[in-house]
């Protein structure tokens, strides 16, 4: 690699975490959470698990002498409810305050704390994404003194930041994938155009969801089996870089298997250091699994998944959608489309065919193996729009190798009037989307919009699903028209959030 390629690579970086900073808020969702608080648990208690006591706003709760459901905010634990002579803290000891309820980013273990037998929780989402959030919380402790055990803005703070560097480098890697195979100048726009014209900067860059620290890795791993040159590199890198993927998002398995097949028939040695290289991950993946389930197989994912899709659909199979209704909306649908929010990256789908039929591009033909295999699981998903979400969060992780996927179709595209014309276009539409994406929306004010009767329209009820593919009552649009009010909605939203989260 030149170093004109490598101060480019850092350029885009720099100018793409300045980008995904510079609205100054996080983006609020539950979804999130157990990522966030993570490193709060492991500097706080040396543990990857939670408990009511320690995260007392994680829980519902319930006062043996009163009615309903209580909230109890981190910073109210130790003190006194009205009309009680003790704080709750207390009132958990003596069993007068007791724990009624979990929401839907924590799953019941097999644990218990010694001594107190307090029940343990862990991340639905399991342990990866919160674990990427590690190093900056050790470092905001250590230089800048922040408190990421006790600090509800520090630890929100600390995830965005996270985040946004995590797709920030992505971008970089997207330009060293797509260098060596047109020139620098295209090779930067197509990462300019994956840094603001998809999802990745709406949804993944603004806090840590599972699937912002699963692009990253899945991103590193395709650099390294692409440009890499040595077994220590394509091999071993790559198998760390794919177990990493894995550790953040479950489907991360079926990249690790297409890059090891691809392996398998283009370069045996490299083949082996990447199995070496990725074991360690995938047995602590395990290990964990074991400790926390009793199974090394057992996700809390799929457990969670079970549950909500009884809620959701009245059938506890997490796998019910027919591929045809969970590709479809997740492709063409209005409110949740990625060909609607990135139409740009249609070209990808271009970019697959060519790939596979001219030698030069040999090394990209496993991207769109990978690419169709976890859109599968996606697309049989239960709720395949993903719950409260902007665009298309299910697979947002895709979206560094769909990029990828653009550079065999990129020169063809730029060079012919007409479909440059287009190209431009698209790209134009799908950042605009995303400015509105990062500066309006708000988890509520579309996906469970309240009617003139006063009944909240939530795309999660049955009855109100039909939205997600109305043009008439569209996310986007939604957004566009009440564009001022929703930009002052959102920071006020997010602000409170990060100020005292509850579920």
């Amino acid at each position: 690699m030149s170093r004109q390629t490598a101060a480019r690579a850092l350029a885009l970086f720099a100018v793409s975490l300045l980008v995904y900073l510079a609205n100054g808020e996080v983006l609020p969702g539950n979804d999130a959470k157990a990522n966030a608080y993570t490193p709060a648990s492991l500097l706080g208690a040396g543990e990857l698990a939670f408990s009511p006591s320690r995260f007392p706003f994680m829980f519902r709760w319930q006062l043996s002498d009163e009615k309903g459901t209580v909230f109890v905010r981190f910073s109210d634990w130790l003190a006194r409810p009205a009309d009680s002579g003790q704080t709750y803290a207390e009132l958990f000891g003596s069993g007068r305050l007791r724990f009624a309820g979990y929401a839907a980013y924590l799953v019941p273990t097999l644990r218990a704390r010694p001594g107190s037998g307090e029940p343990l929780f862990v991340n639905t989402f399991g342990p990866g994404a919160g674990l990427a959030a590690l190093p900056a919380a050790l470092a905001g402790s250590a230089f800048l003194d922040m408190d990421v055990r006790n600090d509800h803005r520090d630890v929100w703070r600390l995830a965005k930041f996270t985040a946004a560097l995590l797709v920030a480098a992505s971008v970089a890697i997207v330009y060293l994938i797509a260098a060596p195979f047109t020139t620098r100048a295209r090779a930067a726009l197509l990462a300019g155009a994956y840094a603001v014209g998809t999802c990745a900067w709406s949804i993944s860059s603004q806090t840590l969801w599972q699937q912002t620290a699963a692009l990253f890795f899945l991103s590193l791993g395709t650099l390294c089996i692409v440009r890499g040159n040595t077994a220590w590199v394509r091999g071993a890198a790559a198998g760390l870089a794919f177990s990493a993927a894995m550790a953040c998002r479950p489907t991360g398995v079926v990249v690790l298997a297409a890059a090891a097949a691809y392996l398998a028939v283009a370069d045996r040695r490299s083949l082996y250091a990447f199995v070496i290289a990725a074991l360690p991950l995938g047995v602590a993946l395990g290990a964990y699994n074991f400790h926390y389930f009793g199974s090394p197989l057992a996700f809390g994912q799929m457990a969670m998944g079970e549950h909500l899709a009884q809620l959701k659909t009245g059938s506890p199979d997490p796998w019910q959608t027919p591929v045809w209704l969970g590709a479809s909306g997740l492709l063409l649908s209005p409110s949740r489309g990625l060909l609607v929010h990135s139409p740009f990256l249609a070209a990808a789908f271009a970019g697959a065919v060519i790939a596979w039929r001219q030698p030069r591009f040999a090394a990209l033909r496993f991207v769109p193996v990978a690419v169709l295999l976890l859109w599968i699981p996606a697309f049989l998903w239960f709720d395949w729009w993903g719950g409260w979400t902007y665009g298309y969060r299910p697979i947002v992780d895709t979206t560094p190798l769909l990029a990828v996927l653009c550079v065999p179709a990129l020169d063809r595209v730029l060079e012919r009037r007409a479909w440059r014309i287009v190209f431009i276009a698209a790209l134009a539409w799908s950042v605009l989307v995303q400015i509105v994406g990062v500066f309006a929306y708000t988890p509520l004010a579309w996906n469970a919009r309240v009617l003139d009767s006063g009944e909240h329209a939530d795309v999660d009820a049955p009855q109100y699903r039909h939205r997600l593919w109305s043009f008439r009552d569209w996310q986007i649009a939604y957004f566009m028209r009440r564009f001022p009010q929703s930009f002052t909605e959102s920071r006020a939203y997010a602000a409170a959030w990060v100020a005292e989260p509850h579920n």
